[in-house]
C-alpha cells in the first residue's frame, strides 16, 4: 500500500524529522511503499524571508499557536503550500499520516482540510504526543479532515491500520486510536507499547539523504536517536508519562549499532542527539555504548537530557566525553530543596551541584533547567533560585529558563491534586493560581532570573533572555482571560508600540473596548432602576 508522511511548521530545522523516519523503516519492512514529506524546511527555505525567524528565533515559538498569523503565513506562502498538496495527492497514497505537535498543529490542520477538499477518500491520520487522550486527542478527532487519532505509540498500531484499510477499505476499530465513525468517533482503547526497543529497525532517511548531503538542514551533521521511552519517576507538573506511560530503553549495544549504521550510511554525519525524555535512566546502557564507542573509535559527538543521579560521577562522566558526549541538559526546576522535593524529583541539591560541577570538569557542556511559580514556591523559595545559580555559576554554560513558566497539564499530579498545592483554575494550563503564584507573578520572577543571569555572564540564549519578544502580548492575553479590561487594553497598546503591528492585536483591543461600553452600559441602566 502507499503511504505518505508529513512533518508541517513549526518544527526544528537542525535535521530530517526523526517520527518520518522511523515510520518510513517500520512501514517499508512491511513490503509498502512510503513517500515523507517535510513541509517543516520546505516552507522554511521557499517561503518569504520575514518569516524565517519564527523557526530560528526559539523565543518566538508562541507564533505557531496563533490562528490569525498562522492563517497569514499559509496566505503568504500559499503557492508553495498548494504545490506541496498536489505532491502529496500525487503519490496515490490511500493513508497520509501527520505526526502532530503543539507548534505543527494549526499548519498540519490546514493541509488536512486542503487534501480532504480534493480527494475525500483519502484516511488522514494524526499521531504524536499532543494526540494523547489528556492533551489534543478528543479535539482533534472532532476535526472534519482527521479521520483517526493515535493517543499513544504508532509502531504497533500503524502495520494493523494499513492492513485493515488493504482488507476492507476502511478502519473499523484499531487499538490506541480514536476513529471516526458514523459522524461521530470511538475510543478504541489502549495498545500495548513497544516492550523491546532494540527490535525496532533502524529509521530510513533515504528520503533526506540528499537535502542532508546539500545542506539544507541546519545541522546537515545531525542526526536523532530515540533511546528511551518514558521516565523511571514521575515529577508531578510531568505529562510525558501520559504517552510513553512506562520507562523503556535501548541496550547499548542497540544506540552503538543504531548510530554506526548511519554514520556509514551518511557520510558527514558525526552528530546524535538523544532525544529520549531520559539519557541516563538505564545507567548500565549508556555505560555499554561508552565503551563501544571508545573500543572502536568510532569519532562521533553527542548530546542529551539526563536527570541528576549519584551514578554520574566523575569518573563517569569522563568516560561519557572519551566516548564523544559534548552537552547535557539538567531539570534542576528550582534551587529550593523543599520544592525539589514537593515535585517528587528524587535528587538532593547538594548531589545536583555535584553532579554539575563533575560534568563541567569532564569536559562536557552543562546547561541547568529552571521552572517559575511552581505550586507551594514561596518568595524565599524563589530567592534561594538565585543563590542557586550565584553559587553554581562556574558549573554553568548556559541555563534554560521555562518561558511558559509552570505549565498544569490535565492528569498529572499537580492537576489531580489541587487542594493538595492549592491550585485554582487548574483548566487553564498557563493562568492558574495557587498561593503567591499567578501568572503575572510567574513572568516577574522569570525576568529577575533572566537578569541576574545576564549579569552573571551567561549568554543569552532561548529562555534567557533581556527582553521577551512577546511579553506585553502575553499579557494583555491574561488580563483579557482574567476580564480586567484596562489592564488587557494597556498590555496590548504597548504590544503594538513595542512588540508588532498584529491586526489581531487591534481586534483585541477593539474587542476590550466593546466589553468596557456594555459593562458601562449595563452599570448605567442598574442606577437608573436604581433611582
Amino acid at each position: 500500500m502507499k503511504i505518505a508522511l508529513v512533518q508541517c511548521p513549526g518544527w526544528g530545522r537542525d535535521c530530517p524529522p526523526y517520527s518520518l523516519a522511523l515510520f518510513s523503516a517500520i512501514l517499508r519492512n512491511a513490503g509498502h511503499k512510503v513517500s515523507c514529506f517535510d513541509l517543516n524546511i520546505a516552507l522554511y527555505c521557499s517561503g518569504p524571508e520575514k518569516y524565517q525567524r519564527f523557526w530560528d528565533d526559539k523565543d518566538l515559538y508562541s507564533f505557531w499557536s496563533s490562528k490569525d498569523l498562522v492563517e497569514k503565513f499559509l496566505q503568504d506562502n500559499n503557492k508553495m503550500v498548494e504545490f506541496q498538496v498536489e505532491q502529496i495527492l500525487d503519490t496515490d497514497a490511500r493513508i497520509i499520516g501527520f505526526t502532530v505537535h503543539f507548534s505543527s498543529l494549526l499548519v498540519s490542520l490546514e493541509i488536512a482540510r486542503r487534501i480532504k477538499a480534493a480527494d475525500r477518500k483519502r484516511i488522514i491520520v494524526f499521531g504524536g504526543s499532543d494526540c494523547c487522550r489528556q492533551l489534543r486527542g478528543f479535539e482533534l478527532i472532532k476535526e472534519d479532515a482527521v479521520d483517526i487519532v493515535n493517543v499513544g505509540e504508532g509502531d504497533l498500531s500503524i502495520l494493523e491500520l494499513v492492513k485493515q484499510v488493504e482488507t476492507k477499505g476502511e478502519v473499523d476499530f484499531l487499538k490506541g486510536a480514536l476513529v471516526k465513525k458514523n459522524g461521530s468517533f470511538i475510543d478504541c482503547g489502549d495498545i500495548d507499547v513497544v516492550g523491546d526497543l532494540d527490535k525496532l529497525p533502524f529509521p530510513d532517511y533515504s528520503d533526506f539523504s540528499d537535502d542532508i548531503s546539500a545542506g539544507i538542514y541546519r545541522q546537515p551533521e545531525r542526526l536523532e536517536i530515540l533511546d528511551s521511552r518514558g521516565c523511571p519517576t514521575r515529577c508531578h507538573f510531568c505529562s510525558e508519562w501520559q504517552f510513553w506511560k512506562r520507562f523503556r530503553s535501548m541496550s547499548g549495544e542497540r544506540m552503538f549499532a543504531e548510530i554506526s549504521y548511519q554514520v556509514k550510511n551518511h557520510p558527514g554525519v558525526d552528530y546524535f542527539y538523544f532525544i529520549g525524555s531520559l539519557l541516563n535512566g538505564n545507567i548500565r546502557a549508556l555505560s555499554d555504548f561508552c565503551d563501544l564507542v571508545i573500543k572502536n573509535g568510532l569519532k562521533i559527538r553527542w548530546l542529551g537530557q539526563p536527570v541528576i543521579r549519584k551514578e554520574m560521577t566523575r569518573e563517569f562522566l569522563q568516560k561519557m566525553r572519551k566516548a564523544g558526549c559534548e552537552w547535557l541538559g539538567y531539570g534542576i526546576e528550582s534551587g529550593s530543596q523543599r520544592v525539589v522535593n514537593s515535585m517528587n524529583k528524587k535528587f538532593s541539591l547538594k548531589l545536583a551541584e555535584q553532579v554539575l560541577k563533575d560534568t563541567h570538569d569532564a569536559g562536557i557542556m552543562v546547561q541547568a533547567n529552571f521552572m517559575f511559580g511552581i505550586p507551594t514556591e514561596t518568595e524565599k523559595d524563589f530567592k534561594e533560585t538565585l543563590s542557586f545559580l550565584k553559587r553554581n555559576r562556574g558549573s554553568m554554560d548556559s541555563v534554560l529558563a521555562s518561558q511558559s513558566f509552570c505549565v498544569i497539564d490535565k492528569d498529572t499530579y499537580l492537576y489531580n491534586h489541587p487542594a493538595e498545592f492549592d491550585i485554582t483554575d487548574r483548566e487553564h494550563h498557563l493562568y492558574w493560581e495557587s498561593t503567591g503564584s499567578t501568572y503575572p507573578e510567574r513572568f516577574r520572577r522569570y525576568e529577575e532570573f533572566c537578569r541576574l543571569a545576564l549579569s552573571l555572564g551567561i549568554p543569552e540564549t532561548s529562555g534567557v533572555l533581556r527582553v521577551k519578544p512577546d511579553k506585553w502580548r502575553l499579557l494583555g492575553d491574561y488580563y483579557l482571560y482574567k476580564k480586567d479590561y484596562p489592564k488587557a487594553i494597556d498590555c496590548f497598546h504597548k504590544a503594538l508600540e513595542v512588540e508588532s503591528q498584529e491586526d489581531s492585536i487591534l481586534e483585541k483591543i477593539n474587542h476590550c473596548q466593546q466589553k468596557l461600553e456594555g459593562l458601562s452600559r449595563d452599570y448605567a441602566g442598574v442606577r437608573e432602576a436604581g433611582a
